[in-house]
């Protein structure tokens, strides 16, 4: 059964030991000879140290940072304000029963949707899981709140200044840390979204397995959920780890497993397809559709332009896998629809109204009483 866990935390100034570049050094699984928390960390298997690492790497990174997310984080640990949020992080959960390979372009697909805009700096880890059942994969991403869509040539201190008041002059100030990320509402939306991408990515390689972003309550369900507690707490641990094997022997996650993939199933008839572009352009303007600024604009005018052609079938499905679900007749009206859209879009040079229409295509999904309603 696939695991499905998206946790968010933060790293402020002043209050967090090693800051935003030690975690960073964790996440690569470096700094084993500095005496920190995550040196601790590292090395209380037995002393000899986690060999888990898969991937890591980092993106958007500002010009003054030459190319090197270390500098980064270090410049952001000495320039943000005292008791200012420095970074924050994902951690989520990749499904051991995907290839290595699915595994990494989940990743791709995740990152691109949560955090595509900001510079982040990000890992895949391997361990084995505790009850010994095999791999528990997972991926961490720390990023920086501030989002600079067109770069300008600012030095460290001043990048993570204070940014300008609305109206003036945004080169002085700093860069503007996305408001987004102080509700919940963002978080909500990342959960439903990680559950759609993993369920695709799923699908793609023809397994009939799912997850859900629900609470067990919310699914209906009245088991206690099997909280691992401190990996010091042996007594704890056992506890636990009889708990879940009772879970499995009594087939109550056999149940909650086809419980989950019927609920996929229902979802999935109301995709146009499994691509991974398109089920990632979905996504991601679904995370950010309060975002007006021109860059997410452009963004979801791409996105519409890439569902036309997908439905229309004039060419092929982007960052598609080989198992690709065909367009059927289900659809036929669908693509009738985008394409009389199309007609008029030509005919049209307002390019924000393009946009535009992807929104009303998503309407079904904006009829939530409040942001963060899972679809």
């Amino acid at each position: 059964m696939p695991t499905y866990h998206v946790h968010m935390s933060y790293i402020k100034q002043g209050s967090h030991a090693g800051g935003a570049r030690g975690f960073a050094q964790y996440l690569r699984r470096d700094g084993r000879n500095e005496a920190s928390q995550f040196r601790r960390y590292l090395e209380r298997e037995h002393g000899q140290g986690k060999d888990d690492l898969v991937a890591t790497g980092a993106a958007n990174l500002p010009r003054w940072a030459q190319g090197s997310a270390a500098r980064f984080w270090q410049a952001a640990d000495a320039y943000e304000r005292q008791g200012w949020v420095v970074a924050r992080h994902l951690q989520i959960a990749l499904p051991r029963e995907l290839s290595p390979e699915g595994r990494l372009d989940l990743a791709d697909d995740i990152r691109e949707v949560t955090v595509g805009r900001f510079v982040h700096s990000w890992a895949i880890h391997e361990p084995p899981s505790r009850d010994g059942s095999g791999i528990q994969p997972h991926m961490h991403i720390l990023f920086s709140p501030r989002r600079e869509d067109s770069e300008l040539d600012r030095m460290p201190a001043q990048w993570f200044a204070k940014a300008a008041a609305q109206g003036q002059d945004p080169r002085r100030g700093g860069v503007r840390k996305d408001p987004s990320w102080d509700t919940k509402g963002i978080l909500y939306d990342i959960r439903a979204s990680v559950e759609v991408l993993t369920n695709a990515a799923l699908a793609r390689e023809g397994l009939a397995l799912a997850v859900s972003a629900k609470s067990l309550e919310a699914q209906g369900l009245s088991r206690d959920p099997a909280r691992y507690g401190s990996a010091h707490d042996t007594a704890d641990l056992a506890r636990t780890m009889d708990y879940r094997q009772h879970l499995r022997a009594s087939g109550a996650l056999a149940f909650e497993q086809l419980t989950a993939y019927e609920g996929w199933r229902s979802q999935a008839m109301k995709l146009l397809s499994l691509d991974r572009q398109y089920v990632t352009d979905l996504c991601r303007d679904h995370v950010w559709r309060f975002d007006r600024s021109p860059a997410r604009q452009f963004e979801r005018e791409q996105s519409m332009q890439r569902t036309l052609g997908l439905a229309m079938g004039d060419r092929e499905p982007t960052r598609s896998r080989p198992q690709e679900r065909p367009p059927t007749r289900q659809y036929a009206h669908v693509r009738q629809q985008l394409h009389d859209l199309a007609a008029v879009l030509e005919r049209l040079d307002d390019i924000p109204q393009a946009g535009a229409a992807l929104n009303v295509r998503l309407s079904d999904r904006e009829r939530e009483q409040e942001r963060g309603i899972g679809w």
